[in-house]
């Protein structure tokens, strides 16, 4: 039986209580999983937000850096006087997550949508056409 296990056979009310005491050390800050993609005519940014509402979550960019940043908070739930937790995974806090962009996007035509707990922003590319000129022989 591991060490843990053996402590909490011994004592289990003492083990619980130094667990899932209401402080918050145990909690861990919330940082959303996110993709990034890239096709011939956008960068798409996919980040996992559940239980969150489009209130609660900002986008901003840097134009100067090129930087997109999603920011935003998952607060923790009001405990009730006489609930104990047995177990704690959930992840509460602010989070940001900021993807550098490249040059060639048009930062003004960025679009978000926020669904099913799931933030999907796409960020076109700009057509670039094509520079030709001539040059002349001195």
């Amino acid at each position: 039986m591991p060490r843990q296990h053996q402590v909490a056979h011994r004592n289990p009310n003492n083990w619980l209580n130094q667990i899932f005491n209401d402080d918050d050390r145990l909690l861990n800050e919330f940082q959303p999983t996110t993709d990034v993609s890239e096709t011939d005519k956008e960068i798409k940014v996919i980040c996992n937000l559940p239980g969150l509402k489009k209130e609660d979550v900002k986008i901003d960019v840097d134009e100067q850096h090129h930087v997109l940043t999603v920011s935003g908070e998952v607060k923790k739930e009001k405990k009730e006087d006489n609930e104990r937790y047995h177990c704690v995974e959930r992840s509460v806090g602010s989070f940001s997550r900021s993807v550098t962009l490249p040059k060639n996007v048009d930062l003004d035509g960025i679009k978000a949508n926020l669904e099913h707990g799931v933030l999907r922003v796409t960020v076109p590319k700009k057509v670039e056409e094509s520079k030709k000129r001539t040059i002349n022989i001195d």
